[in-house]
Parts: C-alpha cells; structure tokens; sequence
C-alpha cells in the first residue's frame, strides 16, 4: 500500500476508538501501550506478522513516524497445538515499513487452529485462528465495464457449503503491477443470504491505500491476475466487516463512525490474526463474454 501500507491504517483507525471516549469530550487522554498485530497463516504457506505499537490520536502520521512505531525487537512464537516456532523478523520491500516476522517450521492446515503471541517491553498480545476447509470456484471470467474497450471486472461464480455458516475473503494481485495481493472491494463475505446455494457476483480491485485512494478500481485486457479466493472464520469475518463499514463511514459526513472496530486479540493487543483457506487461480484477461 503506497505511500502507507495496509497495516498502518489497521492501527490508526482501531486507535481512533481506542482514544477516543463515547461521550464528546475536548481532553482526549493519551491511550496505554498497546502491541499492534496484522498476522495471517495460509494452508500450504508459513506465518506472516506485522507488528507495531499504537499512538495518540493527534499524533503525526507520516513515513518516518510510522518506521518508529514497527516493534523490531518484539518476540512473535506460532504453536499449531503440538509444534511450536519462533518467527523471524525479516526485511521486505513489499511492505511499508519494510519488516515483517515470518516462520520457516510450521505452515497452515485446514481444520488447525493456530495461536499468535507477541511480547514486547512487558506486554503480552495473544490471538487465535483456525483455517476453514478451501473452496473453490466454479466460474471465473472477465466482465467489460459498459461503455469501456478494455476496462472490467472479474466475475466469480462458487458453491456454498450447506448446513454450516460460512466466510469469505478475495484478494488479488496483478502480475507485474502489484507487490502483493490486496483485498477486493468487499473485504468479508457472509453466506447469510445464499448458504448452500450456488452464488456470483463481481470482483473489482481493492485500494492499495485508504489515505491516497487510487481511484482504478477495474482489471484490464492484458492483466494477468493472481486470485486467492479465501475462507475465513467467523471472528477473522467481523474484523474485515467492521474495518469496512469504518472505511465507508469515515468518508461520510452524514454516517457514524462510532462503530469499534473488531478484534481477535487478547491482552495487551490490538488488530487481526486470521487464517485462510485458499484457493488460487490465475487469470490471463484476453477478452470478455
């Protein structure tokens, strides 16, 4: 996410609510330190954490603040309920700051549940997750935007699984464009309406920034497009859900945005650890239906 990666706003906004009391009031107090953590686990694939602490409300946001908040000397440990491993903090360009805390022993299985703890300067944030079965699709295809020649979006059809109450998440990332993969526009997707049912509907591309909008939300002929359709649980769906809602909120003037977002973090914590259940595909755009 350029110029503030995706992270960085995930602690901005939850310290929003965090500072700020339900009752109007001019002397916001400063919030006690808490440990930051935006952490996923993947089937097939290791641990990823990034991890910083969080700020006053009225303090500045910028490139080098945001490179002071990163807890470099954290220690971040993944148990599966049997292994356990200690992450490592690695450098990586893909992200903004550029570190993040990676495991090289244990990598997601479906139906495990995985617990995230980080410890720094006498404060301990623990969270947990499981990965759902994955499900895939059944149709994808490029979709021309009315009245465009090569702009679209991506349409998805797939098959709920019946009698139990599911959650979805699509990320995307274009071949050669994007460093990594960012959400779709819908950030988390409950099967409330459809459950067991066979359902589509279109993807449009995600912002890589939620301060500098990048107002293209459409795939292009050309693209070559990476997909990780995704199952979540229910806890990692209403992170995404209320971290939406206060997106769309605080750009509306005549919306609330006292809404907190939610967490799956105990302790001294905020943010999300969640798994995913994926489902890859790529697709080369040639044409459209």
């Amino acid at each position: 996410m350029e110029p503030f990666i995706r992270y960085a706003i995930l602690f901005f906004i939850i310290q929003v609510f965090i500072s700020c009391n339900k009752v109007p009031d001019y002397s916001i107090q400063d919030p006690d330190d808490l440990i930051v953590i935006d952490g996923w686990i993947e089937n097939g694939q290791y641990a990823k954490v990034l991890l910083t602490k969080n700020a006053p409300y009225f303090s500045l946001l910028d490139s080098t603040s945001l490179r002071e908040l990163v807890l470099t000397r954290a220690t971040v440990s993944l148990s599966d309920g049997e292994r356990q491993e200690y992450l490592i903090l690695r450098r990586n360009k893909d992200y903004f700051p550029p570190f993040i805390f990676e495991g090289n022993e244990i990598k997601g299985e479906p139906g495990k549940t995985y617990t995230i703890t980080a410890s720094y300067g006498g404060k301990t944030a623990i969270g947990k997750t499981s990965i759902p079965p994955p499900v895939s699709l059944d149709t994808i295809y490029f979709k021309m935007k009315e009245n465009s020649d090569s702009l679209g979006s991506l349409w998805i059809e797939f098959t709920d699984p019946p009698d139990t109450r599911n959650y979805y998440r699509i990320l995307s990332k274009i071949v050669g464009r994007d460093r990594r993969y960012y959400s779709a526009m819908i950030m988390g997707l409950s099967d409330e309406s459809f459950s067991g049912k066979k359902f589509g509907f279109s993807i449009f591309r995600g912002q890589d920034s939620y301060i500098s909008v990048n107002k293209n939300s459409y795939f292009s002929l050309g693209d070559t497009v990476n997909l990780k359709f995704c199952t979540i649980d229910k806890a990692h769906y209403e992170f995404w859900n209320s971290f939406q809602d206060e997106i769309l909120n605080s750009g509306n003037p005549f919306a609330s945005s006292l809404t907190v977002v939610k967490t799956n973090i105990e302790g001294d914590g905020l943010g999300i650890w969640g798994g995913y259940g994926v489902s890859f595909y790529s697709v080369v755009i040639k044409n459209a239906p």
